[in-house]
């Protein structure tokens, strides 16, 4: 190898060792199938000329002892082509393998309230729910079987954790209900003493929320 050979060669390396050191940083292990790739890539030997292999496939005893011969150009980029194709393996198994953002979850609310405009109008418990949960319209009900229905139907076209929140005016109860991305079903009921400690509950429920829809 020549000197401009050897000088385009240090460049190409010094270009590659950024991508090399990022490698190495994170805590994420690297697959022992990447690994090794990466390894047999850098273990990997210069191919022998067909004049070279001719030779070495000479008896001992016959072979002329030829002069070391450093690669050519063409050979060292051959087998640099070939290291940097595992090391792009290894970093795109690494992005791969890496999390993804948590994305909030889905949540749902409804009340059931099966007497209605008879209780009076001091008392706004869906404006309670919406105060806390701005961005979703509380659904109400009067019905305890429609409400059921409500709450076994589950969104298909998701993979974000979804939640489901009633308020049973009539019993004073507030019910969390969290389906996790892995399909497991979580459950918190909370009772009231009296209407006025809705938003407690409210509170209650969303600090459960924060630490199990994940």
């Amino acid at each position: 190898m020549n000197d401009e050979e050897k000088l385009k060669l240090e460049q190409e390396l010094k270009k590659a060792a950024p991508l090399l050191q990022r490698l190495g940083e994170g805590n994420d292990p690297l697959p022992d199938h990447v690994r090794a790739r990466l390894k047999a890539a850098l273990d990997r030997k210069m191919p022998l000329s067909q004049q070279q292999a001719a030779v070495e496939a000479k008896p001992a005893a016959t072979r002329r002892q030829e002069p070391e011969r450093e690669p050519s150009w063409l050979e060292v980029w051959r087998w640099w082509i070939g290291l940097a194709t595992a090391a792009a393996a290894v970093v795109l198994v690494v992005v791969l393998n890496r999390p993804g953002p948590n994305l909030p979850p889905v949540i749902q609310v409804a009340m059931l309230d099966s007497v209605g405009a008879v209780r009076g109008t001091g008392e706004k418990p869906l404006a309670t729910l919406q105060q806390q949960w701005k961005e979703v319209k509380p659904q109400e009900f009067d019905d305890a079987a429609k409400l059921k229905r409500w709450q076994e139907e589950w969104p298909t076209d998701t993979r974000q954790p979804v939640v489901k929140v009633v308020y049973d005016r009539d019993t004073l109860e507030l019910r969390v209900k969290i389906r996790t991305k892995t399909g497991g079903l979580l459950e918190k009921s909370i009772s009231l003493a009296k209407p006025d400690d809705l938003t407690k509950a409210v509170s209650e429920a969303t600090s459960f929320l924060r630490s199990n829809a994940k």
